[in-house]
C-alpha cells in the first residue's frame, strides 16, 4: 500500500504530455468538431473513435448508446416534461443529452446530435435547476444543478459545429445563471455555514409528490454536506462550468470567483479521504466522489489553472477499491456493501460502471493494476473510461493468494483472491460517516460464488419508511445486548453520521489464518452505559476455509444476554436459512454455510425476520444465536464453515475443558484444525494447531 510519501513521489510523474494545458489559440479556432476541447482535442478524438468502434472493452458502451430509445425520449420531450420536476425530469434530460452528444462525437450521427440539442433546449426552459433554496428564495445547487451544468458544458463542447455559436453562447449564459451561481451558493454555504440564512426544499418542486416522507431537517446541512460526496458534485460542476463559461466569454470577476470557490472546495477533500486513499462513505459513493474530483483535477490542469494531482493518494485509492471488491457468481462486480453501498440488482442501474476511476489512475499514474481492475472488476466501461483509456498500456493482475487489507478507516477485509469462488470476510469497524448504518463489528462472508453472511442491501434513506430499521444494528450481522443496539441517529436530518465508533485493537497474519479484534464499546455505551466492554474477534482460516467468531460482552452491574445475528442473502429469492443442532444452515444455489455455536451460558437459535413489511422482511431472513443465562461476562463462540453445494459439511466439536478454556475442533475435507480459546479478560486469547 503506498504511503503518502510514496504517493507524492509518484505524483510528480503523474501527468503525461497529452494532459498538459493546451494553447488557447488552438482551443478557440472555428470549424471544429469540438467547440471547447474541455477534456480531449481532435487528435485524441480520432483515437477515441477507433477504440469506441473496434475495442472489445467498449462493446457494452457501444450497445448502450446505440440502443438508446430515441422515440421514447422524443415523446417525453414533446408531451411529458414537467418544468418543476427536478428529481426525475431535469436529471433525465441532462443524462440523455450527454449520452447522445457523446454518441455523436464518436459516430457523427446527426440524429443523435439533434436529440441531444433538443434535450438541452428543453432543459433551458426550467426556471430553476435544483429544488433546494437558501433563505427561501435563492436556488442552491447540489446534484440537479450540478448535472445540468455538466450537460450544458459537455454538449456545448461535444456537439461542436452542429450547434451555431449564438445558441451555444445562450446555453452557456443560462448555465452560468441557473447552474454555476447555485453551485457557488451551496459551496459558499458549506464554507461559511454561519452566514447561511437557512436551507430548505422548494415547495413548488414536485419532489414531495415523489417522496412525501422525505421532509428532513436541513438546518444542519451546510455542516453535514461539507464532509460528503454532495460537496464534490457542485465543486466539480462549478469548475467545469467556469472553464466552459470562460472559454466562451473570457475571464471575468464572475469566473474568477467561481474558480476560487471551486478550487477551495476541491482542496478540502485532502482531509476527507484517508491518508491511504480510503473514503468513508463506501465504494459506491467513493466512486461518485472520486470521478467528480478527477474531472475537476483534469480540466484545471489541462487549462493551466491548478495542479491538484497530489491532492489525494490515488494509488492508495486503488488499493481501497481492490480491498472492497467481492465478486460473486451472479455479479462479478459486487462490492463489500457497508452502509448504503451496493450494486443495484435490476435494469441499467444494475450494470455497475466503476471503471472510469481506475482507468484515470492507470493513465495518470502509470499503474497497470488499475487497468486490470477497470477491465475485470469495475463493471461496464462508460464514456469516461473511454476518454481516459490508454491503449498502449497492458493490464497487470494483482497478487494472488490470501491477503489481509486493513484501511486507515479501520475497515478490514480478508480474502483468498478476486474470483467468485474465493473467500472474503469483511468487518465494519471504525468511526461514523455519512451513508453509514449502525453496523459496528458487523461481518460479511462470501465464498464459492455466494453471499453467505450478508449485509442488508441499501435500506431506505427516509426515516418515515417502515423498513428504516434495517439501517439499525438489528438489521445487521452484528451483536445486540438484551436486544438493544449500539447508537444511531433518528434519521431526521437524512443519512448523516452517527456518534458510533469502534476500532481494530489487534490483528495478525499467521500460517493458514488471519485474525483481528474490534472493540465497539463506545458505540454500545451510548445506548447502554452499563456496558464495560464489547469486542468481536474474527479468525479467518483461509485454507480450510472457515471463520471463528468470538463475541465477548462485559457489563458493570446488570447481567445480560447477548444475541448475534447472521443474515442470509435472499434478494433473488434463492436463499434460505434454517436452524440446526447448536447452530444454523444457510443455503444458496452454489454454496451453503454451516454454523455451530457454544457458550458457557447456553445457546438458543432462532430463524427470524425483521418486523418490517413482509416484502422486505422476506428478502432478509436471519439466524439469531443467543446466550440463555444472563451474565456480567457473556462469551459466545460461533464457527462458520462454507461448503460448495453438495459437498460434505465437515464436523465441528466445541467443548469446555475447564472454566476459562474452550476447545474447538474442526474437520473438513481431510483437514483437521484445533483452536484452543481462553475466555479471559475483555479480549479472548486463542491458539491454532493443525
Amino acid at each position: 500500500m503506498p504511503t503518502r510519501r510514496d504517493f507524492l513521489q509518484l505524483a510528480s510523474l503523474a501527468a503525461p504530455a497529452m494532459f498538459l494545458p493546451m494553447p488557447l489559440l488552438n482551443l478557440s479556432r472555428g470549424g471544429s468538431p469540438l467547440a471547447g476541447k474541455l477534456f480531449f482535442d481532435e487528435t485524441q478524438l480520432q483515437a477515441m473513435r477507433a477504440a469506441f468502434s473496434e475495442n472489445a472493452l467498449f462493446v457494452a458502451l457501444r450497445r448502450r448508446l446505440a440502443a438508446f430509445d430515441r422515440a421514447k425520449e422524443r415523446k417525453f420531450l414533446k408531451s411529458e416534461v414537467r418544468y418543476n420536476d427536478h428529481l426525475y425530469h431535469i436529471a433525465r434530460l441532462s443524462d440523455s443529452a450527454q449520452q447522445m452528444a457523446f454518441f455523436y462525437a464518436m459516430t457523427e450521427d446527426k440524429d443523435a446530435a439533434k436529440l441531444a440539442a433538443d434535450c438541452i433546449r428543453t432543459m433551458m426552459k426550467f426556471p430553476k435547476w435544483d429544488y433546494f433554496l437558501e433563505a427561501g428564495k435563492d436556488v442552491i445547487g447540489i446534484q440537479r444543478a450540478s448535472s445540468s451544468v455538466l450537460a450544458a458544458a459537455f454538449c456545448a463542447d461535444w456537439l461542436g459545429d452542429f450547434v451555431d455559436k449564438k445558441e451555444r453562447a445562450s446555453w452557456l449564459e443560462t448555465m452560468g445563471e441557473r447552474g454555476c451561481e447555485p453551485c457557488f451558493r451551496s459551496l459558499y454555504g458549506m464554507r461559511y455555514p454561519e452566514r447561511v440564512v437557512g436551507w430548505s426544499m422548494d415547495q413548488t418542486s414536485t419532489y414531495f409528490e415523489h417522496r412525501p416522507g422525505d421532509r428532513v431537517d436541513l438546518s444542519n446541512w451546510p455542516h453535514i454536506l461539507d464532509r460528503t460526496n454532495l460537496k464534490a458534485v457542485p465543486a466539480s460542476a462549478l469548475t467545469i462550468g467556469a472553464v466552459a463559461y470562460q472559454q466562451q466569454f473570457g475571464k471575468s470577476e464572475k469566473t474568477e470567483r467561481w474558480l476560487e470557490q471551486a478550487i477551495y472546495s476541491i482542496k478540502t477533500f485532502r482531509d476527507l479521504f484517508a491518508r491511504d486513499g480510503s473514503y468513508d462513505e463506501g465504494v459506491s459513493y467513493a466512486h461518485y466522489t472520486a470521478l467528480h474530483l478527477a474531472q475537476a483535477t483534469t480540466i484545471l490542469h489541462r487549462f493551466g489553472m491548478a495542479d491538484l494531482y497530489d491532492l489525494i493518494n490515488w494509488p492508495g485509492y486503488l488499493d481501497y477499491v481492490y480491498g472492497m471488491a467481492m465478486p460473486v457468481q451472479d455479479d462479478l462486480y459486487e462490492i463489500v456493501n457497508f452502509g448504503d453501498n451496493g450494486n443495484a440488482k435490476t435494469g441499467e442501474a444494475g450494470k455497475p460502471k466503476r471503471s472510469s476511476m481506475p482507468m484515470w489512475i492507470a493513465a495518470h499514474f502509470h499503474e497497470p493494476q488499475a487497468l486490470w481492475f477497470a477491465e475485470k472488476l469495475g463493471g461496464d466501461l462508460d464514456e469516461w473510461a473511454l476518454i481516459w483509456h490508454r491503449p498502449q498500456m497492458q493490464a497487470v493482475a494483482p497478487k494472488s493468494g490470501p491477503q489481509l487489507w486493513h484501511s486507515d478507516l479501520d475497515w478490514i477485509v480478508a480474502r483468498t483472491g478476486y474470483q467468485p469462488k474465493d473467500l472474503v470476510v469483511a468487518m465494519r469497524s471504525g468511526g461514523p460517516s455519512n451513508h453509514e448504518h449502525a453496523d459496528r463489528n458487523s461481518i460479511i462472508v462470501k465464498c464459492f460464488g455466494e453471499h453467505l453472511v450478508a449485509d442488508p442491501y441499501r435500506p431506505p434513506y427516509s426515516f418515515s419508511d417502515p423498513s428504516w430499521m434495517m439501517r439499525t444494528t438489528a438489521g445487521h450481522s452484528a451483536v445486540l445486548i438484551d436486544g438493544r443496539p449500539h447508537q444511531y441517529h433518528d434519521g431526521s436530518e437524512g443519512t448523516n453520521a452517527s456518534q458510533a465508533a469502534a476500532r481494530i485493537v489487534r490483528k495478525g497474519e499467521r500460517s493458514g489464518y488471519f485474525f483481528w479484534t474490534s472493540d465497539a464499546t463506545p458505540a454500545y455505551q451510548l445506548v447502554t452505559p452499563d456496558v464495560k466492554s464489547i469486542t468481536r474477534t474474527v479468525i479467518v482460516l483461509h485454507e480450510l476455509p472457515g471463520v471463528l467468531i468470538l463475541d465477548k460482552v462485559v457489563k458493570t452491574a446488570q447481567p445480560s444476554r447477548i444475541q448475534a445475528r447472521f443474515f442470509a442473502y435472499n434478494l433473488d429469492g434463492k436463499g434460505s436459512i434454517t436452524p440446526a443442532s447448536s447452530g444454523f444452515k444457510t443455503m444458496r444455489p452454489h454454496a451453503e454455510l454451516h454454523a455451530f455455536a457454544a457458550s458457557q451460558n447456553g445457546i438458543g437459535v432462532e430463524v427470524l425476520r425483521l418486523p418490517i413489511p413482509e416484502e422486505n422482511a422476506a428478502k432478509h431472513p436471519f439466524a439469531e444465536v443467543s446466550t440463555q443465562t444472563p451474565d456480567l461476562a457473556s462469551f459466545l463462540v460461533t464457527v462458520l464453515l462454507p461448503v460448495r453445494k453438495g459437498e460434505a459439511p465437515g464436523a465441528v466439536e466445541i467443548s469446555r475443558t475447564n472454566a476459562p478454556e474452550l476447545l474447538v475442533k474442526l474437520n473438513k475435507s481431510s483437514r483437521a484444525i484445533t483452536c484452543r480459546v481462553l475466555d479471559t479478560e475483555t479480549i479472548p486469547e486463542f491458539e491454532i494447531a493443525t
